[in-house]
């Protein structure tokens, strides 16, 4: 199964770094898979399929997700006004909507240059109370809402805040009930405020000088970020984005759908198009849906060949992972195994 070796393509990796971890899922069935490295470099963990990551920025399609679920069961609209639900920001925002925060096109300030602003180097007890208080200071959007693509993070905190004040639960419980619940993902959960123990939890590390430093979370905000999972379990989200499981056949098209601006055009940047949680691009000649994270020491990828219903999931908890290598292990995974 695994003519291919982490350690082969992967230089800043070995059995006493920090680790790296990837799965090749081809129509429901593991087809490669492969560790390398540590969990825990303080205690001498060894990083295996079961080992919890923060996913990172690879938290937003769970987001997507949920807001799609809510409006299949019509509790929202696409069109829906952000300040029907979250008013605070009506001086500014009263014209963006959901779809736009979906699509990274509402023009609103990422919250992570609102915190530098602050002088917040640490921003390890920043929530989403103090993002949106801190979205509720401003003047001004970037551009005019749906004329633009811009990632922004504080796109899918509103999310999240949407999910929350509709539903009444945290988002955090929120995906438990309806997501992680569903499917199986007992492994998985939301790192929050409430700073939840996680059971075979991995931790970030960045590369100082010849030495590694453990960089715990940046921030404690959800709908972007902070969803903590496993290959094992983010296998199960991968098999389940086939079925009808937690979404229908019509609702579930919005994920291959870039967003468009006001004049039709599709919203693209230099991935591609985007839609609820999902980077939209043609990889080796084939349709993809894919994602990349980023945070705390944790990088992570997950590449969606839905066509092929093949899929390389790779997870690390080194800051030092290479993206090119990254890239290059994927194609030759897709080449090997689709």
């Amino acid at each position: 199964m695994n003519r291919l070796r982490l350690k082969d393509s992967f230089r800043a990796f070995n059995d006493i770094s920090p680790g790296i971890g990837a799965i090749a899922n081809l129509k429901g069935k593991i087809v490669y898979q492969d560790t390398l490295g540590l969990a825990s470099c303080e205690h001498r963990i060894p990083l295996q399929l079961d080992s919890v990551f923060n996913l990172a920025s690879v938290s937003k399609p769970f987001t997507g997700m949920a807001i799609l679920q809510l409006m299949e069961r019509g509790e929202l609209c696409a069109k829906d006004k952000l300040t029907r639900f979250i008013p605070e920001l009506r001086h500014y925002a009263g014209e963006v909507t959901v779809c736009e925060l979906a699509h990274h096109s509402a023009g609103l300030t990422d919250y992570n240059d609102l915190l530098w602003q602050k002088a917040r180097q640490n921003a390890l007890h920043s929530d989403n109370a103090e993002i949106l208080s801190l979205l509720t200071q401003q003047e001004q959007l970037r551009f005019t809402p749906g004329s633009a693509f811009e990632y922004s993070n504080s796109n899918y905190v509103l999310l999240a805040l949407i999910i929350e004040r509709i539903t009444g639960l945290s988002l955090r419980d929120y995906l438990k009930q309806y997501i992680f619940g569903v499917i199986g993902m007992e492994n998985t959960t939301v790192f929050n405020e409430e700073q939840p123990v996680i059971l075979n939890r991995a931790y970030g590390y960045e590369k100082c000088g010849e030495n590694w430093k453990c960089n715990y979370t940046d921030t404690l905000a959800t709908g972007s970020a902070n969803v903590f999972s496993s290959l094992e379990d983010m296998k199960k989200w991968d098999d389940a984005l086939y079925g009808n499981q937690l979404l229908g056949e019509e609702a579930k098209r919005a994920l291959f759908a870039p967003g468009l601006d006001s004049s039709g055009k599709q919203l693209t940047e230099f991935w591609g198009g985007y839609s609820y949680g999902w980077m939209i691009q043609e990889r080796c000649g084939a349709k993809t849906i894919w994602h990349t994270g980023g945070d705390a020491g944790f990088r992570s990828i997950i590449v969606r060949f839905y066509e092929q219903q093949f899929s390389v999931i790779l997870l690390s908890n080194a800051a030092s992972l290479d993206w090119p290598e990254t890239y290059a292990f994927i194609e030759r995974l897709y080449g090997e195994f689709r």
